[in-house]
């Protein structure tokens, strides 16, 4: 019989999240913690879809929704591809970590 690890659980990310309602039923909340102009991640669709491409290619997932508003998966994916990428993968990379240190801002206060 083998024992198999409990996988860890993923870092809090900026997705939806489940809440009760007022007659006790789960629901999704999203709500804009942004406004448009300091989203997650300042990258145009083209250069994300590019560079899941580009991870799809080398046999690492990218999925394009998380790059743009997760900023802890898409700093994870940028660092990981500038280190281990090949061709055109480590310069894209950079490109992107460079807009995505860029974007750095504070929430706000609730």
């Amino acid at each position: 019989m083998t024992y198999r690890h409990r996988r860890r659980l993923p870092p809090p990310s900026l997705a939806p999240r489940r809440i009760n309602a007022e007659q006790g039923r789960p629901c999704l909340v999203i709500d804009d913690r942004f406004s448009a102009e300091h989203q997650p991640v300042q990258a145009s669709l083209q250069q994300l879809e590019r560079f899941s491409a580009l991870m799809a290619a080398q046999g690492w997932p990218a999925h394009v929704a998380r790059l743009a508003y997760d900023r802890l998966y898409a700093g994870e994916r940028f660092g990981f591809a500038r280190r281990v990428g090949r061709g055109e993968l480590p310069g894209l990379a950079a490109q992107l970590l460079v807009s995505w240190r860029a974007s750095r801002c504070e929430a706000p206060a609730r």
